[in-house]
């Protein structure tokens, strides 16, 4: 592979900052912050990184007044350099942990530069490096700052009238990013940061210096899945995106995983607080992989185009003008081109846009106004979220694409839901129908198994609502951060809850069970 660094002077005159993909809270974890502060520990030459600043601007070190801190994200540390004339430069810096290394970053750039050529509006980069091989010691990469705020800033004082052209403005962007034409499904880079890698280029003219190449998104690279030998991508069809999803885990699973009890400490009840094989998991994949053939889209339809969004679509990441106008979209990494009937919003994935904008809208019509612009303006879009095909594949990939953390349950469960439902789910070419009569994937179960699985599954649903009530009474996210600033708060009330727990249980048996497996406390992840 290339390990890439660039630098680009900008012209004289030009304000030299960069602009971070719309800075979060700092948080807190509400458990193992120690383990997740060390994740986040990184070691790097500050004098080089000033070196690298100041240089772009023909300055010199010493011209640098301030260097700090800004913020942290889930992925990236933020710094913030003040000039002495009063120019400003943001630094961004990924954690040791963020994967991968290299593709992450060049995906990143080159996807900034092509979504750039194409009018949409992103961050120009002036400096970057997608190794450690550095006088820094460290990835970082430096762009432009945007003269916008964040919508989620502005939101509470915008009228309703105002809030229905910015929908519009966003879906009428959204509309525009989904209808670039790409060849393949993956994720974008200039072609050379791609060397010993499969790659397809992009066909136009203005594109010939970019192509897809394997996905950056970390789910195909984290827990050592980056030293498995796997089809990353880029892929043709979806059916081959669900071939590869597969052979991914059930390698990682023969590989890494091993007896544990259930990561989710609500589940542990569910299996009567016993560590689970993972052979039942292994066997599930091996089912998994004989349904591959029957997934997928008819290329005939809108749901099979490669098609690309925005991986954190949310009001913190659209940048507006004082005048309501959107300067631009930030947070790029980790993007990935998929197909239509994979990345669309969904009647599941939908309420999770709402819950993004809660905070801000706190008015029910928001879902039906996107829902509206997106009929009008993207329609295939539209279309594709009331699909039931599209909402049962998505619930298949994200079933298939989750690591094994102690629960095999889901995944058969998922299985036989998609049998039950194999009319809806059969939507290839490569699968025709006999005689009309559509073929059945080469998968059974028992009645017992059927019955016993979806209890399980029931039972360990209700320990999901259960989590998620408690999450939202301490105000803690589904990773277990907290802002910092009602971190104190959010332990206290941690602590009460499990006192509480603790005073209506009825046996010592059920006391041991709340002291060890409190889902807010410390524990070892990899028990």
């Amino acid at each position: 592979m290339t390990m890439s660094c660039s630098s680009i002077h900008p012209e004289d005159g030009c304000t030299l900052c960069f602009q971070l993909s719309l800075l979060a809270k700092l948080m807190n974890d509400s458990y193992n912050e120690q383990l997740r502060l060390s994740e986040r520990h990184l070691r790097f030459d500050v004098s080089a990184l000033k070196n690298v600043i100041a240089s772009l601007s023909g300055r010199v070190p010493s011209d640098i007044v301030t260097f700090s801190k800004l913020s942290e994200g889930r992925f990236n540390r933020v710094f913030q350099i003040y000039f002495k004339d009063g120019q400003c430069v943001f630094a961004r810096l990924p954690y040791p942990s963020t994967t991968p290394e290299h593709y992450t970053l060049a995906s990143e750039v080159a996807t900034l530069d092509y979504l750039r050529l194409h009018g949409i509006p992103t961050p120009k980069l002036y400096a970057w490096c997608s190794t450690k091989a550095n006088p820094v010691g460290s990835e970082y990469i430096i762009m432009e700052k945007l003269s916008g705020i964040p919508l989620g800033d502005v939101w509470y004082s915008m009228t309703p009238k105002e809030h229905h052209k910015m929908m519009k403005k966003i879906v009428h962007r959204e509309a525009q990013l989904m209808s670039l034409n790409f060849p393949a499904h993956g994720s974008i880079y200039h072609c050379k940061d791609l060397t010993s890698e499969k790659k397809i280029p992009l066909p136009g003219q203005k594109d010939v210096e970019f192509c897809i190449g394997p996905s950056s998104h970390y789910s195909w690279w984290h827990d050592g899945r980056n030293t498995l030998d796997i089809d990353r991508g880029p892929w043709l069809s979806p059916t081959d995106i669900f071939r590869a999803v597969g052979e991914r885990e059930l390698c990682w699973t023969k590989t890494y995983a091993k007896p544990r009890l259930p990561y989710e400490r609500l589940y542990r009840e569910v299996y009567n607080f016993c560590k689970v094989s993972p052979d039942t998991h292994i066997r599930s994949l091996s089912d998994y992989m004989k349904l591959v053939p029957f997934l997928g889209f008819s290329a005939r339809t809108a749901l099979h185009r490669p098609v690309m969004r925005h991986p954190d679509f949310q009001p913190n990441n659209i940048l507006v003008s004082k005048s309501n106008e959107i300067v631009g979209f930030i947070d790029w990494q980790h993007s990935s081109i998929l197909p239509l009937g994979l990345c669309s919003w969904n009647t599941e994935t939908l309420p999770e846009l709402r819950r993004q904008y809660v905070r801000l809208c706190k008015r029910g019509w928001f879902i039906s106004l996107y829902a509206a612009f997106t009929r009008r303006l993207n329609e295939d879009h539209y279309d594709a979220i009331y699909d039931n095909s599209a909402i049962l594949h998505q619930r298949h990939f994200t079933s298939i694409g989750t690591s094994w953390e102690g629960v095999s349950t889901t995944l058969r469960a998922d299985i036989i839901r998609a049998m039950q439902s194999c009319r809806d789910l059969i939507a290839t070419d490569s699968v025709p129908p006999t005689r009309g009569i559509t073929p059945l994937p080469p998968v059974q179960y028992s009645d017992k198994v059927v019955q016993d699985t979806l209890d399980l599954d029931s039972r360990q649903r209700e320990a999901d609502i259960a989590m998620e009530q408690m999450r939202h009474a301490l105000g803690v996210d589904v990773l277990g951060r907290v802002p910092n600033g009602e971190y104190e708060a959010a332990k206290e009330l941690a602590e009460e809850m499990k006192a509480r727990m603790l005073e209506a249980t009825k046996t010592a048996h059920d006391i041991t069970e709340v002291r060890h497996h409190f889902p807010f406390d410390d524990f070892d992840e990899d028990a």
